[in-house]
């Protein structure tokens, strides 16, 4: 209890002006080339942009996963939506992240959060968009992410695709069975505070927030509730798997995983990230959706 006291008067003490301002980035007219129609503004944009807050917990990252996070922020920088934040939020003692790229805010937190779900609640409170994106470190979001998701959120308050491209030791396909999605989700706020946040939970809070958003909201968007699917072209999430050991979704019991992370070696020190995508991204689902088997449902 005094180590989740400590955290949450960390957090309380953090405002989210204190690091850094943010400003709307300028929007590129066409983004690597991307497949994805450019959306309608949505009715709550008619006005205004709405703003958008991705939430990144990460953990021990570097240095040999640095990469995976660089290319997490990079493909936040890639958005071409442009009101946008990232919040970086690392709890690893003895690591301190820094990052200077425009709209990014790393907060280095001296304690572990006791579990997943607290350290995504602290992310949110450390933001302040009206709208929230779960942005996991070790996932790729292509650049018609955030426009494709408010355009079509549009009034609800929970919008999960449940579509995603998935990237593992066989390459990149579109073949496999589809999870929860809530990683590749965007919500209001008040849909956040309404349900309470996250459970305190590591490794299904995502799946209990999505079951909280689709029973207790008024208004979601949710192909499992009729809504339109997304083609092929508009798949904006490359979910990866095996790309690093701490991989939590890939070891149950889940919160003990995350409790056993704690215990990991970690190589102290400041790490200055440099965003950067390894690879062409966004071009490797175009090349795939020019092949025979995948062309006829894009």
């Amino acid at each position: 209890m005094e180590n989740r006291n400590a955290i949450v008067s960390f957090v309380e003490g953090s405002r989210p002006d204190d690091h850094v301002k943010i400003e709307p980035q300028p929007v590129d007219d066409d983004p690597e080339g991307s497949l994805a129609p450019s959306p309608s503004p949505s009715p709550r944009a008619s006005d205004r942009l709405p703003l958008v807050s991705c939430i990144c917990p990460t953990y021990n990252r570097p240095p040999s996963h640095q990469h995976l996070l660089e290319e997490a922020i990079e493909s936040f920088l890639r958005q071409d939506y442009p009101n946008k934040e990232l919040i970086v939020i690392n709890d690893c003692p003895g690591q301190e992240l820094v990052c200077d790229a425009p709209g990014v805010r790393v907060v280095n937190v001296p304690e572990r959060f006791p579990t997943l779900g607290e350290k995504r609640n602290a992310g949110v409170r450390l933001s302040r968009g009206e709208l929230i994106a779960p942005w996991d470190d070790d996932d790729i979001s292509l650049p018609w992410r955030l426009s494709l998701s408010v355009a079509r959120l549009g009034d609800a308050a929970y919008f999960n695709a449940r579509r995603y491209w998935f990237l593992d030791g066989a390459g990149l396909h579109g073949d496999h069975a589809m999870g929860v999605g809530h990683k590749c989700s965007l919500f209001t706020r008040a849909a956040f505070e309404a349900v309470g946040g996250y459970p305190t939970s590591s490794g299904a809070e995502d799946m209990e927030m999505d079951a909280a958003l689709v029973t207790r909201m008024p208004r979601v968007l949710d192909v499992l509730s009729g809504d339109a699917e997304l083609m092929r072209r508009e798949w904006f999430y490359i979910y990866r798997w095996g790309v690093s050991p701490s991989h939590l979704t890939a070891r149950v019991p889940h919160d003990a995983f995350y409790r056993e992370l704690a215990t990991w070696p970690v190589q102290p020190g400041r790490f200055e990230l440099h965003p950067r995508w390894q690879q062409d991204y966004a071009a490797d689902t175009h090349a795939l959706l020019e092949a025979p088997e995948v062309a006829e449902a894009r």
